[in-house]
């Protein structure tokens, strides 16, 4: 009786679940996890869910082009929320989370103020590295990860299309002054350069 309880308590669960939205062992920490990774690996079995990692399944959702997966950012940000720690994309990453590059990394690094580890996610590497509190003293987690993704391209490096995408994402933060703090925390050279950006969007629209 008490696993029909809990069967239909993991039951209830998916069935409420969005698709895409990802389900974890951790989801139910009341119950034996040998049971529950049990009736998750069931489930997986008749395509009610479609296993990401060990402990980690995702909701079937399909699409005109087969199975939707969830991005590397939102199954990093699901397992931050389990764990209840921060996480932000770097790198490579952290440029195409902006479109600020079109090259998919094979292994999505994001900072963490949890324990550094790698997880295989699809056949690609979801790697979690260990960061420094001040990445994470952001009041904004896009300007945070911005920061990032600019710091990955380099000083000098940026180009011109490059520079428009980021004009187009500052446009969102040109009368905030939480953001303008947050710039403050950042490396010289790029507050340097989102200083301006900022400017020049003032600039324009007094023209």
């Amino acid at each position: 009786m008490k696993e029909d309880f809990i069967g239909n308590i993991v039951n209830n669960a998916i069935e409420q679940a969005a698709p895409k939205s990802l389900l974890m062992i951790s989801d139910f920490p009341q119950y034996d996890p040998t049971y529950i990774s049990k009736l998750l690996s069931s489930a997986a079995e008749r395509g009610r869910l479609v296993r990401l990692a060990n402990g980690i399944y995702m909701k079937s959702a399909d699409s005109p082009y087969g199975m939707a997966m969830p991005s590397m950012i939102q199954i990093a940000e699901a397992i931050a929320e389990r764990d209840h720690v921060q996480c932000l994309p770097v790198g490579e990453t952290a440029e195409n989370m902006f479109g600020l590059s079109e090259q998919v990394p094979m292994k999505a690094i994001f900072l963490t103020s949890g324990s550094a580890r790698s997880i295989n996610i699809g056949g690609r590497v979801l790697q979690f590295k260990r960061g420094v509190p001040r990445n994470f003293a952001f009041k904004d987690r896009n300007l945070a990860a911005l920061c990032q993704a600019i710091k990955s391209i380099g000083d000098g490096n940026m180009t011109g299309e490059q520079i428009s995408v980021i004009h187009e994402i500052m446009k969102h933060y040109k009368d905030n002054e939480e953001a303008r703090a947050d710039i403050q925390l950042m490396p010289i050279w790029i507050r340097k350069l989102l200083t301006k950006v900022l400017k020049d969007i003032a600039k324009n629209e007094v023209d």
